[in-house]
């Protein structure tokens, strides 16, 4: 609560107001004594306080309570008990925001001989929690469209590299639960767009993907109309390279990858270039994967993030790390010398 007070310079001598207090349920809270940070949690409140002076019979509190954002205003008269050496309470029903008290003691005349000024600030429990709920979804939808966004692996066409979901062929029943995984956003792109959510959000490139990387994007359907689906796959080619594959081995600008992670060789020989703006992806259980060798390139603007680690199940919690297929460049390269 931001408390402010103030006297009134022209207040007749001898008459002024003091041992100002608010009552919320049992408790009594002087205003004075009040935290500038303070919060108030109950609307329904008790405003009382004490006058001195000659001519107390004579004197009238008034109480005008204003309230933004909407800058509504009310006045309330707070009759002085005399029995009471001059005491004065009157009931206040705060509103959501800013409170303004201004607590003036008029003579018969109407004329102001004394004043104080108070802020009080009041938060609903249902603002409360709409406000933090709302924090929460907005940070949620940052943290998961900029930084880390978890996914589930519900095939095996990244075995044995990432295990998918497995089920008995004859009851259905689940055997194996598929990996989750955390991909990172921004290894490679800062998609201000939320993943369109925001249409004038920029994408903005930090690097290409590396050949070896294990990436995820947007299945490029050629059906817009279909429902959106996210595909992960290992990066084989990049922009311009050309793909052979024959008798089951890779081969990228005719130089042979080895290949220790995929779960047997491809069994189909396989030719192409990679158009520019786009990715060369397979999965590593090369029999068993739908990728580029049949859906055609992966366009960059699909690119989604790169997987970076299994979080589930607790037997697999671990990093994952891209296989860097420049290494086995420069291995091919040495044993062709």
């Amino acid at each position: 609560m931001i408390l402010q007070e103030s006297t009134n310079p022209d207040s007749k001598v001898g008459v002024f107001i003091h041992d100002i207090s608010i009552r919320c349920g049992e408790q009594v809270i002087a205003l004075e004594a009040l935290d500038l940070d303070e919060v108030l949690a109950a609307s329904e409140l008790q405003l009382s306080g004490s006058i001195n002076g000659r001519g107390n019979d004579s004197v009238l509190i008034r109480v005008d309570h204003s309230f933004r954002p909407f800058m509504s205003r009310k006045t309330i008269a707070a009759p002085v008990d005399s029995s009471t050496r001059g005491r004065f309470r009157t009931d206040l029903k705060l509103h959501n925001g800013v409170n303004s008290l201004h607590i003036k003691a008029v003579d018969v005349s109407g004329a102001v001989i004394d004043s104080r000024k108070f802020e009080l600030h009041y938060k609903g429990s249902f603002r409360e929690w709409n406000e933090t709920i709302f924090i929460a979804f907005f940070l949620a939808i940052i943290i998961r469209g900029l930084v880390l966004q978890a996914f589930w692996i519900p095939t095996g066409s990244m075995e044995p590299t990432l295990l998918g979901e497995k089920r008995n062929p004859f009851t259905g029943q689940l055997e194996r639960s598929g990996d989750r995984i955390l991909v990172s956003r921004f290894a490679y792109v800062l998609d201000l767009s939320l993943d369109g959510r925001l249409p004038f959000g920029p994408r903005i490139w930090l690097k290409i993907p590396d050949r070896g990387d294990i990436i995820v994007f947007k299945y490029p359907n050629p059906d817009t109309m279909a429902p959106p689906k996210d595909y992960i796959k290992r990066v084989v080619g990049l922009p311009g390279d050309r793909i052979d594959i024959v008798d089951g081995v890779v081969m990228v600008n005719e130089n042979v990858l080895n290949e220790p992670y995929i779960a047997e060789p491809p069994l189909s020989d396989f030719h192409t270039i990679v158009p520019a703006d786009c990715l060369f992806c397979m999965g590593d259980n090369r029999n068993n994967s739908s990728d580029s060798r049949f859906w055609g390139p992966m366009p960059l603007a699909n690119l989604k993030g790169q997987a970076v680690f299994n979080y589930l199940p607790m037997n697999r919690i671990s990093p994952i790390r891209s296989y860097p297929l420049a290494k086995a460049f420069e291995r091919s390269a040495e044993a062709a010398n």
